[in-house]
């Protein structure tokens, strides 16, 4: 296989008359519908030393359930209706939790967040509808537009239940299989399992104020300076979800889209009031779209129109981003703004910051770093503010923009425009369900040195073979076959 041999299907594209080739689809896939045939699917692969891909929906930007000449197992069809347990005790555990929702490894959002519509409760998940929660999601750490109120997925996950590369069915939480329970959460998808099942805490199901706001801005560094400077109160009040300026030209948009657990509609609208009343201080202000709404309940939230419309065009299209978690510390003095800004102009993409750190949430004392509900995230999450990402995409079936060369350029660029903030956020983090594929410090970013050395060490024993990996995961060898189709970026990326 040579770099270069694909066969790309677009939106676009009608019929192609074409010479087709396999490209980083793995060779075999199995539809594992069962923890019988997980388990099969482990030892055969054992047994004859192939490579191993995990697949549930194959929402990853950085190519993690692919690989050339591999073995995938696809778990999408497996994915019973949620099951929700009242009062429930993890295995092994001296007491119960409270109320939980289980679900298996080929659930997406869509269906949890329907099956929980009525129930009178709510759970923390993906902002995108077709993230699958009991994957990669929260094998990354899972944010969500949830998550500055009520945690990451790592912190509301109770139990999970996986098949360990050697077949071996285990359950794993904070009373049992402690080592495993960390990796699981944080440590990275397809990595140190197949996961069957997750599950996760419920909170009851509330009104939450929302806000949609989008208008064209001339002057693009005055727009970036106040989202800036009104950051840190945003967070602290509780916000969740996005806001960003589209780029650094004149006529760029503001967006905003937010949601908010703890204020009522009345405070939320006094508290963006220094955003809005700017925006119709400005010529052409008539043209801004400014929508305030209480939302009754999750369902109604993680489906509203805008949140929907927002996430659209990512759907089917070819792209990639680089991001960098950024500490509250560097919103909080004049100096540090103003180098903030700095940064965003400095890139010639646009900006938007995710509000999906943790801000409001406090972590519990089982979880604290060396206590049994530890999990594998860069400690950066815990005092971020925004997971800033830059973006961009191609045209697949543009034969000049898909060349390698051209690929080389845009994900050179695109990484190397998170330089400057990288180099005023030291030590920060980067969320990897959502990096730069050529992070050039991905240990540091995704787990930290200590976090790494315990993950290396469990990946060490639970697959010595590493028959399960991927690009930047635990213990891959940047020169295995399966990343043969990567490019060699900033000095990463396979020697052939």
């Amino acid at each position: 296989m040579k770099r270069g041999q694909k066969c790309t299907l677009t939106a676009t594209e009608g019929v192609r008359n074409d010479t087709c080739f396999q490209g980083t689809v793995p060779d075999y896939y199995v539809d594992a519908q069962s923890v019988e045939d997980i388990q099969k699917s482990l030892r055969f692969a054992q047994q004859h030393k192939l490579p191993i891909t995990v697949k549930n929906t194959g929402h990853d930007y950085r190519g993690g359930s692919a690989g050339v000449n591999t073995f995938a197992i696809w778990t999408h069809n497996f994915a019973p209706d949620p099951v929700i347990t009242e009062n429930f005790t993890p295995d092994g555990c001296p007491g119960p939790v409270g109320p939980v929702v289980t679900y298996h490894a080929g659930q997406i959002g869509t269906h949890l967040y329907s099956s929980l519509q009525g129930t009178g409760y709510m759970s923390v998940a993906g902002s995108c509808s077709t993230v699958g929660p009991s994957g990669g999601w929260v094998a990354g750490g899972g944010h969500g537009i949830f998550a500055p109120s009520f945690g990451l997925g790592v912190d509301n996950a109770q139990q999970m239940k996986v098949v360990l590369p050697n077949g071996t069915y285990v359950t794993a939480n904070r009373c049992q299989n402690q080592d495993i329970f960390f990796a699981l959460r944080g440590g990275g998808g397809g990595t140190f399992g197949v996961v069957t099942e997750t599950t996760t805490l419920l909170h009851k199901d509330q009104e939450f104020s929302f806000v949609f706001l989008q208008m064209p801005v001339q002057d693009v560094r005055a727009a970036n300076e106040i989202l800036v400077a009104n950051a840190e109160r945003w967070s602290d009040e509780g916000f969740g979800g996005l806001y960003g300026v589209t780029g650094i030209e004149p006529g760029s948009n503001i967006i905003f889209l937010g949601y908010n657990a703890n204020l009522n509609l009345n405070e939320t609208k006094a508290t963006l009031k220094p955003l809005t009343d700017y925006l119709q201080s400005l010529p052409g202000s008539e043209s801004m779209l400014l929508e305030f709404k209480t939302q009754p309940n999750q369902y109604a939230a993680q489906n509203d129109p805008a949140l929907l419309a927002l996430l659209l065009p990512e759907a089917g299209v070819s792209l990639t981003r680089s991001s960098r978690l950024v500490p509250k510390k560097n919103f909080q003095t004049a100096d540090g703004q103003k180098a903030i800004v700095d940064a965003l102009m400095a890139n010639k993409f646009g900006w938007g910051a995710v509000i999906a750190s943790p801000t409001n949430y406090t972590l519990a004392e089982s979880d604290q770093p060396g206590g049994p509900g530890e999990a594998s995230v860069s400690p950066a999450w815990r005092d971020s503010m925004w997971h800033l990402t830059y973006g961009t995409n191609w045209d697949p079936a543009d034969p000049v923009a898909t060349s390698p060369e051209a690929l080389a350029t845009m994900f050179q660029e695109i990484s190397e425009a998170m330089d400057p903030m990288r180099a005023i956020t030291p030590g920060a983090g980067a969320y990897q369900n959502e990096a730069d594929v050529y992070e050039p410090d991905a240990i540091g970013s995704f787990w930290g040195e200590k976090n790494y050395a315990r993950l290396l060490a469990i990946k060490k024993q639970l697959d010595p073979d590493n028959l399960m990996s991927c690009w930047n995961c635990i213990g891959w060898d940047v020169n295995d076959e399966r990343h043969e189709c990567y490019l060699n970026v900033r000095g990463i990326g396979p020697s052939n």
